[in-house]
């Protein structure tokens, strides 16, 4: 036993068991290598307190709330509450070490096994775009491509989550018996090319073809997962079995491996890929067991972390006390993202956003994405004069429109440009690559040097990294500043935002950072990201999985998340004028209002909503303005994201994580903790089944009408209105619309209870655009409602910051109170600070 935990003496290696936190556990197995870097842990607690306990045949650890278990025959470890419940067991065997190399250097295979037992969900691990909710038993590839994420935490409805602490390729749940593929010689489709993005800008790339079969046999009846693994991007996914496709999935883009739970009767089957002709396929599979694994094949030890907790929030806001909590973004950042590929001047920047003021389309953002360069060379963080004037100016122009500029930056500046110079004089570019080698110091600091001298400066208020991936997992062979990449190759977009955040803070403190970017790593919440899904396709089926690939996202400890709403690749000029995408462009706008992040986005289009008509365009004005209501809510439950470890985007293991039904709900989740939307995810729609949570009894947004929870119901979908329904015993602060997060002061808000349980909410208030509240600048209203009492209190006001409200109106609201009219009534209240006990509610 030593001071910080357990040490175990192995036939091979050191076994370490030490406690991060009351809740939190480290296994680390190492033999002759040992990783120096601690790239996500930024916090160094002292001591934890434990209690230690040696029998015949266990050690055990305890802390105040986590007891460990180590079988000494075995050699597996058991997690328990402190009650002696087991949350979480090592499958006895199991972990290994295994000892190998990569380009000449040594390295393990670290592989873990964990028990899963059936009625176990699982969730996390990033984003992907295979379509998989529950992760129990599915293969995954964790490498950082374009609409790709890897990080490896994982989240279950038993309650822990694990970080499986490794900077390489991770695969869970590997499919390691293959099915050899005979290619044919029949390419299928013209040999058409595209025009597509790429790292040295719009190229034409093939989009040939082929097919490949083979024979597979079923060993018994059951559940097999297939890893289909093209080895590179592809632009196409196809699994058929028997005739019957599983997996099909087109797109200019699509990540490496994708794969797919397939239920089959015993005996042969016959299976058919097909992808691009420049792509070898693997297809691998494996049988459905108990059991979730994690093998990292360049690893330098064994290392994770369990997490436990009361709740979902407790344990995420565990992982983010040691790994970095999250700053707050300033409030315009929640409101619209007006993002196109792309605005060709300042002029056109200018002009856009003075068209979204007169028709009254409320926007906060517009992006310049790539090539605003132009003669400076490729992915030169400078504007080109010709097209940009004076950028000084025109981003002026937009902030007197009370707009703010985001800029698209990459890491693979042009090396033949004057920009580039510095860096290639000081050696900062990866050897043999196009992309800079953003772990060394100095090539952060020289990094920022550029961003700030030819866009911050400038005035630019945010920025979009793109391809911080880096694109390609570009990393693989290549020496970095830590040493080979294979040993590093998904935390490259941990340095990136690093750079910026730590950049922009010594520059300028007084302005909160933000920056949307492409890729993530474990722990890069702490610099105030957002992330995106990517390239993206346009369908329904993409849409869909949009859904899925974000709501996993967030549970890995990663609260700002968007999507490209209507799809980056999309159905091209025909676009304008086409109602069966505008439905879909409709229904993908109204659920991008329930992202943490609301952003619009498309390849070769004008996404501005006068563009797609007046149908679309009213619309969207409509959802426009519900975002914009909702912004004191929305403003409030960030607030509880940075202090007290929430998440806006709630899978409904979140918060009903012991109702299976609810649980197993890929299209459905709690906005904040009041909020249950259900997007449209299918055409052609006039009516919504919505499963409501059992535990809870819900309210309609839309009409108030009440219904009891633990069942499906019908509601009116009509094409203007996405389904929401209110938790009862909530609180909900709804705001006037606004065509600006900060176009005058919030002094009348409604205050809507939803009552069947009693409620509470704090009304949180701040600069809007500085770290002020870091310092304690920023006051809490706290509303709470008494079921039982059936009455609101409003608290006095916590705290102050220079020009907070000293005066304003609350109109207080019951759900299904109506007048004759069927209107709600109201209750204005007159708020100066002090506390208010309103034991009736006067109308």
């Amino acid at each position: 036993m030593r001071k910080d935990g357990l040490q175990i003496e192995l036939a091979e290696g050191i076994l370490t068991i030490k406690p991060l936190s009351a809740k939190a556990i480290s296994i680390q197995w190492e033999k002759e290598l040992k990783e120096e870097q601690e790239f996500i842990f930024v916090s160094n607690p002292a001591t934890i307190k434990f209690k230690f306990k040696d029998t015949a045949d266990k050690l055990k650890l305890f802390t105040e709330m986590v007891m460990v278990t180590f079988d000494k025959k075995s050699g597996a470890i058991d997690y328990s509450d402190i009650n002696g419940k087991i949350f979480l067991s090592e499958k006895a065997g199991s972990r290994k070490l295994i000892r190998d190399s990569i380009m000449g250097e040594p390295c393990f295979i670290a592989e873990q096994s964990f028990n899963s037992p059936k009625d176990e969900y699982l969730f996390g691990l990033g984003q992907f775009q295979d379509g998989n909710y529950n992760l129990r038993n599915i293969s995954r590839k964790l490498t950082q491509v374009n609409t790709q994420i890897a990080i490896p935490f994982l989240y279950s409805s038993k309650g822990y989550g694990i970080l499986w602490h490794q900077y390489g390729l991770t695969n869970f749940n590997p499919a390691d018996t293959f099915i050899p593929l005979l290619k044919s010689t029949t390419i299928l489709g013209e040999k058409a090319d595209a025009n597509v993005t790429t790292t040295a800008g719009t190229q034409k790339i093939s989009q040939e073809q082929s097919l490949h079969t083979a024979k597979f046999t079923a060993i018994k009846d059951g559940n097999y997962t297939f890893m289909l693994d093209m080895g590179a991007m592809d632009n196409r996914h196809f699994l058929s079995i028997d005739n019957v496709p599983y997996i099909d999935f087109s797109n200019m883009w699509l990540p490496p491996a994708v794969s797919k739970m397939i239920y089959l009767k015993a005996g042969e089957h016959t299976i058919n890929v097909v992808c691009k002709t420049a792509n070898t396929p693997k297809l691998t599979w494996k049988q459905e067991s108990d059991e979730t694994t994690f093998r990292s094949p360049n690893a330098k030890s064994l290392y994770y972390v369990v997490f436990y907790g009361n709740d979902a929030d407790d344990i995420i806001a565990g992982y983010r006390n040691l790994s970095g909590n999250v700053p707050m973004l300033p409030q315009w950042a929640y409101g619209f993202w007006q993002c196109r590929e792309r605005y060709t001047s300042g002029k056109h920047l200018v002009e856009t956003i003075q068209e979204f003021r007169n028709k009254k389309l409320p926007v906060d953002v517009i992006v310049q994405d790539w090539q605003y360069w132009g003669k400076y060379g490729w992915g030169v963080p400078k504007f080109d004069e010709t097209n940009y004037p004076n950028p000084e100016k025109f981003i002026k122009q937009l902030h007197d429109l009370n707009a703010h500029l985001s800029i698209s930056v990459w890491e693979n500046l042009d090396k033949k440009s004057d920009v580039a110079k510095e860096y290639l004089a000081k050696d900062l570019y990866i050897p043999n690559s196009d992309w800079i080698d953003i772990y060394k110091p100095e090539t952060q600091k020289t990094h920022w040097n550029a961003l700030n001298t030819n866009l911050f400066s400038k005035g630019v208020d945010s920025w979009w990294m793109d391809a911080t991936e880096p694109e390609n997992d570009a990393l693989v062979g290549k020496q970095t500043y830590y040493g080979l990449g294979d040993f590093y190759r998904l935390t490259y977009p941990l340095f990136v935002s690093k750079t910026v955040y730590e950049g922009q803070r010594n520059t300028n403190p007084d302005k909160r950072v933000v920056t949307l970017t492409r890729s993530a790593f474990a722990g890069q919440q702490r610099y105030g990201t957002i992330n995106w899904s990517g390239d993206i396709g346009w369908d329904w089926d993409t849409y869909k999985r949009q859904i899925v690939a974000g709501l996993n996202y967030n549970l890995t400890g990663m609260p700002y998340w968007t999507t490209d709403i209507g799809g980056f690749f999309r159905p091209g000029p025909g676009q304008y004028t086409d109602k069966k995408y505008h439905e879909i462009l409709t229904r993908w706008f109204q659920w991008g209002v329930f992202n943490s992040i609301f952003r619009i986005h498309g390849y070769g289009t004008e996404t501005e909503p006068w563009k797609y008509g007046p149908e679309v365009e009213a619309n969207m004005r409509e959802m426009l303005n519900l975002r914009s209501a909702l912004m004191p809510y929305i403003y409030s439950e960030a607030w509880q994201v940075s202090k007290n470890g929430s998440t806006i985007m709630r899978p409904l293991v979140m918060d009903f994580a012991s109702d299976t039904i609810a649980i197993q709900q890929p299209y459905e989740y709690m906005f904040g903790k009041s909020i249950l939307a259900a997007p449209i995810t299918e055409p052609n729609i006039k009516v919504w089944n919505v499963y409501l949570p059992k535990g809870s009894d819900w309210y309609n947004y839309w009409s108030g009408k009440h219904f009891t929870g633990g069942k499906t119901i019908t509601t009116d979908a009509p094409l203007n209105k996405i389904p929401l329904f209110v938790k009862a015993g909530s609180i909900l602060p709804i705001g006037e619309v606004m065509q600006y997060a900060s176009e005058k002061p919030r002094d009348t808000i409604h205050i809507h209870i939803y009552p069947g349980a009693d409620a509470k909410f704090d009304l949180y208030e701040d600069e809007g655009d500085n770290y002020n509240y870091e310092k304690g600048s920023y006051t809490i209203i706290p509303f709470v409602w008494s079921e039982k009492n059936q009455t609101l209190t409003i608290g006095k006001l916590q705290g102050n910051y220079a020009g907070h409200l000293k005066k304003r109106v609350f109109n207080i609201t019951i759900a299904e109170k109506v007048d004759a009219k069927n209107e709600p009534l109201k209750m204005k209240i007159f708020y100066t600070g002090s506390r208010i006990l309103i034991n009736e509610i006067k109308y």
